[in-house]
């Protein structure tokens, strides 16, 4: 019998090749580096993913994340046949899958255009807005075309959101990007500075968890302040546990990596990674040789979802989110903006801390009642900002 259908994402490298030089790149010492995924590979990875979910008792939604370098230094051609090739391969799942993007958008042509706008199902921007990291190879910031080509984007009614890279150095501005992103009516991620390629490449712009969490706590309260909806992330996700956590309907989710995991990373040489792990850690073996069941099923992978175990175990266990938050983030998240405590486990300074927040935040505007320890007002409406939150400013 069919149940619920359920995601999974394959964030493919297609190439580290970059025409930019943003300085926190994680992905900096390759940047240079032309070798790409060739088509055959693809097409040993498609037949591996297609043989393995088309096996299971429920559907499943199969997202591929094409991310680079920069993936649109690929010539359009490329993406055009591989979308044939998935339609010939997937067949009957041809209607469960789709294409993202994560571009710099600092090559926009004519063809690139009609590549977004009819290939792709959705397009994500990354732009920073302040702090003059994302540079190209002269070392110009590269933020004026970027603008530039979303208003091109918008011209074409593309579809898109953004991501800013959250670093000391736009820390300051953090309410003009909010607003930017409010009057452009854009979605947007909010990513904390990830682990850079090499020793010493953050000084100077690095965050603390502190900090991190601060600018979270930021981001909630102009949500609350903004009279128009404004879907950010992760900001988003913890509102929606914390309304969860206190509606008549709760009931108890965990995360459980070795029943299902949403999240794979193919590097350019076809090796699989945990999104945890990110290229450092243990990979699950080759996807271009060797069957996605015998990935999963396989050593790596068991020992990798044993740690992640252990992380939920040591961390969650006693979180009093724990539930409504499914522990995710420990499990999967980075491990930058943690610490440890005495015992070994982790600190979730993060994640925690902003459901704190966002609790304290709904308990001071009335939308928690204090007695009841229920939701005072429909959560359906206050998702939708359609009554007026008040929260001191």
């Amino acid at each position: 019998m069919k149940t619920q259908k359920r995601l999974v994402q394959f964030v493919i490298k297609t190439s580290k090749f970059c025409n930019l030089r943003c300085r926190y790149c994680y992905e900096y010492s390759e940047l240079g580096n032309r070798t790409a995924i060739a088509p055959e590979q693809l097409e040993q990875m498609y037949r591996h993913i297609y043989n393995y979910y088309s096996q299971l008792d429920h559907p499943t939604q199969i997202d591929f994340v094409w991310h680079g370098g920069e993936p649109l230094l690929h010539s359009p051609d490329f993406y055009w046949k591989t979308f044939d090739l998935q339609q010939q391969i997937f067949g009957e799942l041809a209607g469960s899958i789709s294409n993202a993007v994560q571009t710099n958008l600092t090559v926009l042509n004519k063809e690139r255009i009609r590549l977004l706008r009819d290939g792709f199902d959705s397009v994500g921007v990354s732009v920073d807005l302040f702090g003059g990291l994302r540079v190209d190879r002269t070392g110009i910031d590269s933020l004026p075309i970027v603008l530039a080509n979303m208003d091109r984007l918008q011209a074409e009614n593309i579809p898109f959101g953004c991501i800013t890279v959250l670093t000391k150095l736009n820390l300051p501005y953090l309410r003009e990007i909010y607003r930017f992103y409010e009057q452009m009516n854009l979605s947007f991620r909010l990513l904390p500075l990830f682990k850079g390629s090499f020793d010493g490449q953050h000084d100077g712009f690095e965050i603390s968890p502190y900090e991190v969490l601060d600018a979270f706590c930021k981001l909630v309260d102009l949500w609350l302040e903004s009279d128009r909806i404004v879907t950010s992330q992760p900001l988003i996700d913890h509102i929606e546990e914390i309304l969860y956590r206190y509606s008549s309907d709760f009931q108890p989710f965990f995360y459980d990596k070795s029943e299902w995991e949403s999240i794979f990373l193919v590097n350019t040489n076809g090796e699989v990674y945990s999104y945890a792990d990110a290229y450092a850690g243990l990979s699950h073996g080759n996807i271009f040789t060797t069957s996605l069941e015998d990935l999963i099923k396989g050593e790596a992978h068991q020992q990798v979802i044993a740690a992640a175990e252990e992380r939920m175990l040591a961390t969650c266990s006693t979180c009093p989110f724990f539930g409504s938050c499914s522990g995710y983030p420990v499990a999967e998240g980075s491990g930058e903006y943690n610490e440890l405590d005495e015992t070994g486990a982790i600190r979730c300074i993060v994640t925690k801390g902003v459901l704190q927040h966002i609790e304290y935040r709904f308990k001071q505007a009335g939308i928690i009642n204090p007695l009841t320890g229920k939701l005072s007002l429909d959560r359906l409406a206050i998702a939708e900002k359609s009554l007026a939150l008040s929260c001191p400013k």
